[in-house]
């Protein structure tokens, strides 16, 4: 049963009409003790429904962390678990601290991100990823929320539809969603995923292992992230890679960022709009130094 579905179980009718509605653009999922259910979709919002008492919210969450808090427990306490599906649960809540140990403890509210393939999304930039002049590594770059990870899905599978060897870098089982080491959303018929897997230690695997042309990972930011990306481009692999920024020089600010573009692990930077899966600008690096002109 996909996400949505589990959804409509376990909310009341009139706000799973709602989900029926909003079937095919709907982005998220909000709900929050003591507050209407909101609904997000591409274009529009609304609040649904009477407000959830904490008792329900506790019954979706466990219900859809499959009634085993303590398997989750180490994502939980990074803010987030992730569905069979590949969709993101954001959570809020109480945190017990003991040190510099942090434990989610309570949870408030929940942002259920909703993960789906949507084929021929990045028609738009696959010349500047893979044109005539090969395999270009590719950074997007957007606020949170904007198409990130399905933008990377769809690079992913049409550069394996293409005939290139893909390697998925897949920490936070998003990307492919993979179920029983098999993905489950469409990445590509020459595409090998490393699931679960820490970001660096997935990159360097990969490269040994897989031998791949392009390396693809989401959300990069992490210690470690700059090394690895800046060792693939050494060994010859290009990448394609997400973060969090709004532009260029928010980008640059962050140091993990700026060392990896610095380095040379990117050619392109794809700055994505203020909706959902909008194209702002495409940006190729202009000599060295971190200079960039329009692509």
């Amino acid at each position: 049963m996909g996400t949505l579905d589990r959804l409509k179980a376990l909310l009341s009718h009139d706000i799973f009409e709602q989900i029926d509605n909003h079937q095919s653009d709907l982005t998220e999922v909000r709900l929050r003790a003591g507050r209407p259910v909101q609904m997000v979709w591409i274009g529009g919002e609304a609040l649904c429904g009477a407000p959830l008492d904490p008792e329900q919210l506790h019954a979706i969450v466990t219900a859809l962390m499959d009634y085993s808090y303590y398997a989750r427990e180490s994502e939980l306490n990074q803010g987030f678990f992730t569905l069979n599906d590949g969709s993101r649960v954001g959570v809020c809540g109480r945190i017990a601290r003991n040190g510099a140990d942090c434990r989610m403890t309570e949870i408030s509210s929940i942002c259920l991100r909703i993960a789906r393939s949507v084929p021929g999304c990045a028609d738009g930039i696959m010349p500047a990823v893979d044109g005539k002049r090969g395999l270009k590594s590719t950074l997007i770059l957007s606020r949170p929320g904007l198409g990130k990870t399905t933008l990377l899905r769809d690079i992913a599978r049409q550069l394996s539809e293409a005939g290139r060897r893909v390697s998925l870098a897949d920490e936070r089982h998003e990307l492919a969603a993979c179920r029983m080491g098999m993905p489950t959303l469409d990445v590509g018929p020459r595409t090998d995923v490393l699931d679960g897997c820490p970001r660096p230690l997935a990159i360097a695997t990969l490269i040994r292992s897989m031998g791949p042309d392009v390396i693809v990972t989401d959300e990069i930011g992490g210690e470690g992230d700059a090394k690895a990306l800046a060792d693939a481009a050494r060994c010859g692999v290009a990448v394609a890679a997400s973060a969090h920024a709004d532009s260029v020089e928010a980008a640059l600010a962050r140091s993990m960022l700026r060392a990896a573009i610095r380095e040379g692990a990117f050619h392109n930077i794809v700055l994505l709009g203020r909706r959902p899966g909008e194209i702002r600008q495409v940006l190729e690096l202009d000599g060295g130094g971190g200079t960039w002109k329009s692509a």
